[in-house]
């Protein structure tokens, strides 16, 4: 085949524009710190790279929801501090007027500390989180604890902490509170914290000393219930913030992984730069040598 200087400088312009290219690819990486400029840089690493950011999206959107679980729960533990609490001082009134050396005055003023209490747990078992009633199960719009009847129910409500992975975000304190009328639909005690209360207003009305210290023993179950239910809340507390901790390590992880897929080696791209110049100059240089000396140059 005969080569002819038209194929010569063809191949030639070739050469030296995609030398050009591949500088002009190297300063653009170096200049944005980026080694995927655009789709046909790295098809693969593209993928990988839009593969690793939707991970990481998700994890910091689990993060989120185990950041405001956690805050939830801390809520949730509070209130049943404050209640523990007030079960206490009832008790300590409970003891009071059990002694029997009370008259019918301090009884009456025990009792109404007593309903005072009452009145604070119906307070507590109405806590918010936000707009959320944190004591209500699924129906966390509406207050739980209402005049007569207790409005929220036993249903569960899950929160999403990984793929696939839901953990309980409430607890059921239905049984617990009972009505605030004390009865249940057949007028009978239902055995919540306010049918005991009222069973032990009832009994220091009445002076019967007997009762009443049987009215401890009603306490004590509610409690012990309390603190089961804190223990509970305690160790979904430890479970969300070591499901936190694991998130955020496969954070750090996978943005190393994407930075790795990404970001420019700088140290490296600078010393192709170097090379990629020299190459350039080179074809600049050979380009230069390229047409020989015809028969014109030699007619004087």
């Amino acid at each position: 085949m005969r080569v002819t200087n038209k194929m010569m400088c063809t191949a030639l312009k070739s050469s030296v524009s995609n030398n050009l290219t591949e500088l002009a690819k190297i300063q653009q990486q170096i200049s944005s710190e980026k080694k995927i400029n655009k789709p046909s840089d790295d098809p693969v690493g593209l993928y990988k790279s839009m593969r690793y950011r939707t991970q990481i999206a998700e994890n910091e959107q689990y993060v989120s929801n185990v950041e405001d679980a956690v805050s939830y729960e801390e809520t949730v533990d509070t209130a049943l501090g404050e209640i523990g609490n007030i079960l206490h001082s009832i008790r300590d009134l409970t003891v009071q007027a059990a002694n029997g050396t009370n008259d019918e005055t301090e009884l009456a003023a025990i009792n109404e500390e007593i309903s005072a209490l009452k009145e604070q747990i119906s307070v507590a078992a109405n806590t918010t989180y936000g707009d959320k009633y944190v004591f209500a199960g699924t129906n966390t719009t509406v207050e739980p604890c209402g005049e007569s009847e207790w409005l929220g129910n036993s249903n569960i409500i899950e929160v999403e902490v990984a793929e696939g992975v839901t953990m309980e975000l409430n607890i059921d304190m239905t049984e617990f509170f009972g009505s605030p009328s004390g009865l249940d639909e057949f007028g009978n005690p239902d055995g919540g914290i306010f049918a005991v209360i009222d069973d032990l207003m009832n009994d220091i009305t009445s002076g019967d000393t007997e009762a009443i210290s049987d009215d401890l023993a009603g306490l004590d179950d509610k409690i012990d219930d309390v603190l089961n239910k804190r223990a509970a809340v305690g160790a979904k507390i430890n479970r969300m913030e070591l499901q936190e901790s694991r998130l955020e390590t496969s954070i750090l992880t996978l943005t190393n992984l994407m930075s790795d897929n990404m970001d420019t080696d700088l140290a490296e791209a600078a010393v192709d730069l170097a090379s990629m110049e020299k190459v350039y100059e080179a074809s600049l240089a050979v380009g230069a040598q390229i047409i020989q000396p015809s028969l014109v140059d030699f007619i004087s």
